[in-house]
């Protein structure tokens, strides 16, 4: 049996490169009309401006919330059946956050900044493709290998967290 922590860091690492890929074919047009690969935009985070740092930064930090998201599915016992929904939620408040977390200080506060600014319009849109990509990562390993809810309820069953039932308060033994 595996844990949700290898599972979510197993998925957050495909999550990554697919996330990476995401940002490395969109291209971002510039004020000057240069054009730009919105990976090379994460770089800057470390102080590099890299293709391949962008990447690499790209691939780590998903690893680290695809294993935080493992944590999470154990906490709350997310099942197959609903995991598609919550990895796709947990994607988009991480695209919510990561804008405020990586943008440049005069465009962290002012989000709305990027409905006036084309290039600005595009980078949160590339990010978003990005984090869509990574949790569909996530969705697809916690379904492929996650546990299903009738697997987790038999866990609780025999680990004594639940009672079964035997009956004796039910409508038909009264």
């Amino acid at each position: 049996m595996k844990s949700g922590i290898t599972i979510g860091a197993g998925a957050g690492f495909v999550g990554g490169l697919a996330a990476a890929l995401a940002l490395s074919i969109l291209g971002i047009k510039g004020h000057e009309g240069q054009m730009t690969h919105a990976i090379v935009l994460v770089s800057p985070t470390i102080g590099s401006g890299s293709f391949l740092v962008g990447a690499l930064i790209q691939v780590a930090v998903t690893t680290v919330l695809g294993a935080l998201f493992g944590v999470l599915d154990e906490a709350a016992g997310f099942g197959r059946e609903s995991v598609a929904f919550w990895a796709t939620f947990y994607a988009i408040v991480w695209w919510i956050v990561g804008w405020f977390a990586v943008m440049p200080r005069p465009l962290r506060f002012a989000p709305w900044e990027a409905v006036q600014d084309p290039a600005l319009f595009q980078l949160a849109f590339a990010g978003l493709l990005a984090c869509l990509g990574f949790g569909a990562a996530l969705a697809g390993g916690f379904t492929m290998f996650g546990r299903s809810e009738a697997s987790r309820r038999a866990a609780r069953m025999r680990a004594g967290r639940v009672a079964p039932s035997n009956g004796a308060l039910s409508a038909g033994r009264r």
